[in-house]
């Protein structure tokens, strides 16, 4: 398997749309700073994750209401796909989120998109969590996720 889905409930919050994820002063309290482009249909961005360390995107799909889906190029890794969708039934906001293609950094990502996704939680509640956390958490989360796959085998 070289891909990783989560679904992210929340009964706590309800992100109206796929927009409010890509501004830039919101995109750098749960993924990074954005230093070129801008996260748009058909076009191209650029995102620090810190130091320095840098993913090239391109936009192949986005409606603001519903699906985002760009690809995503860090220099020392092949080109994957990161998708987002958007559902909501009553108050209930389902986001959705998919990165495939990533065959032997799996496991990293799972660990990083679940830091990524609390991260961006956090910020949806407004109450952002603090970029030195990052690793902190990350590392909590391969630990619980090892030891989760070391007791299912």
């Amino acid at each position: 398997m070289n891909r990783y889905c989560a679904r992210m409930v929340s009964l706590c919050f309800n992100l109206a749309s796929l927009g409010r994820l890509t501004e830039s002063s919101y995109l750098e309290q749960w993924l990074g700073k954005l230093v070129h482009g801008a996260v748009s249909s058909g076009g191209s961005f650029v995102v620090d994750h810190g130091d320095g360390y840098q993913c090239s995107s391109s936009v192949d799909d986005f409606e603001v209401e519903r699906t985002l889906s760009y690809t995503w190029k860090f220099p020392d890794e092949p080109t994957t796909e990161v998708s987002w969708s958007l559902s909501s039934f009553d108050d209930v906001t389902t986001l959705t989120l998919t990165h495939s293609g990533l065959s032997k950094l799996l496991a990293s990502y799972r660990d990083g998109w679940l830091v990524h996704l609390t991260f961006l939680e956090a910020s949806a509640l407004g109450v952002p969590l603090p970029a030195k956390m990052f690793w902190n958490l990350h590392s909590t989360f391969a630990l619980i996720n090892a030891e989760s796959q070391n007791r299912s085998h």
